[in-house]
């Protein structure tokens, strides 16, 4: 009688994950990697903070106007680096200087494409590189035709992960795109990636969404989102895609 060996089961880890200014001259992907037994935890809090800052609807970046709402966009801020300082999160970032690209080098390729493209990295190189070896891998991202290509390549960022980095063989289990208002992370992530494209672009606000972008580089503990992190970095990585690692 043939004997069956169970294969052990992996904790589970998710990646939320958002994108901004893909119309600028820099573009910003990134998003919160979060074990699947905190999640839930996450989701909460996030959702109190909502409440308490009496916002009906989600944290979005495009939609902050300051007002009553600054001191809950201010929390989301802090309860983020929180996680980052606590090792109960990481935040992995990519910004890759799009004006350099030719986003039309394939036939019906668009700025969209090369987001995707993006995402592949930043899921290859972070996401399937740290956690690949000991992790089950989900992904959901923010839903848009800057993702949808992304979500039918889980294959192939297997295939690469398990070549580059010697992950386990399907390490990504499944790759999605979100509604944002259905997830809390996203919001998060949206509003995190909002602000560090602000600032990498110079981008001058007249409203208060400039305060917002200068309060997330404060509460990050950076000086600047120009330059990368240190190659041993693992709760808080920027790559900054033309630059050295």
């Amino acid at each position: 009688m043939a004997v069956i060996v169970s294969q052990p089961v992996l904790p589970s880890l998710t990646f939320f994950g958002d994108a901004s200014s893909k119309e600028r001259a820099f573009m910003v992907a990134g998003g919160f990697a979060v074990s699947g037994n905190r999640i839930s935890e996450v989701e909460d809090h996030i959702a109190m903070l909502r409440d308490d800052a009496g916002i009906k609807s989600e944290f979005h970046w495009s939609a902050y106007r300051g007002g009553a709402k600054r001191e809950g966009y201010e929390a989301l801020v802090r309860y983020a680096f929180q996680l980052v300082r606590e090792r109960q999160a990481a935040l992995h970032v990519i910004i890759p200087l799009f004006d350099g690209y030719d986003h039309k080098a394939v036939k019906g390729a668009t700025r969209d494409t090369s987001v995707n493209k993006m995402y592949f990295q930043l899921l290859l190189h972070r996401v399937a590189r740290f956690y690949g070896k000991k992790r089950e891998i989900h992904v959901r991202l923010d839903a848009g035709n800057d993702s949808a290509d992304i979500c039918e390549k889980r294959h192939e960022l297997c295939k690469a992960a398990y070549v580059a980095y010697d992950a386990k063989p399907n390490c990504v289990r499944t790759i999605e795109p979100v509604q944002s208002e259905r997830h809390g992370i996203v919001q998060m992530a949206d509003v995190i990636v909002g602000a560090i494209a602000a600032k990498r672009n110079n981008i001058v606000h007249s409203s208060p969404k400039g305060a917002l972008a200068d309060y997330v580089l404060k509460v990050s503990g950076r000086h600047s989102w120009a330059t990368n992190t240190a190659m041993d970095a693992r709760f808080l990585t920027i790559w900054n895609h033309r630059s050295k690692e």
